[in-house]
């Protein structure tokens, strides 16, 4: 008869095979989550930084480019591809200016396979301050 403290051998190996790749997933699942938030604030603050570019321009041609390159300078470094869109229909002193933005940020640095991507939109309203802004 074997004595009782061999009964338990390898008991603590199965464990760690079982729970490692478990705690590693989680991990990843981490990152990936904490990726998507810090790229939905980012996109955020560029829909706010491309509105108080748009609000600030002479006219209604010159909003949508003023926040086109507002939203390409916050995005700038990254591998983001943007799209706006500026409502300024209220373009007149003391009206506002919406700004809509819509990015595909990839997740291919992440380990995502085959070029996975999120799209992450946000919309930012600034009112046209009435001492800069062009005749209505």
């Amino acid at each position: 008869m074997k004595p009782a403290r061999c009964r338990d051998r390898g008991a603590v190996s199965l464990e760690v095979a079982i729970t490692a790749p478990l705690l590693i997933l989680l991990a990843m699942f981490l990152i990936f989550c904490g990726r998507a938030a810090s790229a939905a604030i980012d996109i955020h603050a560029a829909a706010a930084a491309a509105a108080r570019a748009a609000a600030d321009a002479a006219g209604p041609a010159a909003a949508a480019v003023s926040a086109q390159e507002a939203v390409a300078a916050a995005g700038a470094g990254t591998a983001w591809s943007c799209t706006t869109r500026t409502e300024s229909s209220g373009r007149w002193r003391g009206g506002q200016v919406t700004v809509a933005v819509s990015c595909v940020v990839p997740l291919t640095d992440l380990g995502v396979p085959f070029g996975a991507s999120r799209t992450v939109t946000a919309s930012a309203t600034q009112p046209v301050d009435t001492y800069r802004a062009g005749p209505p």
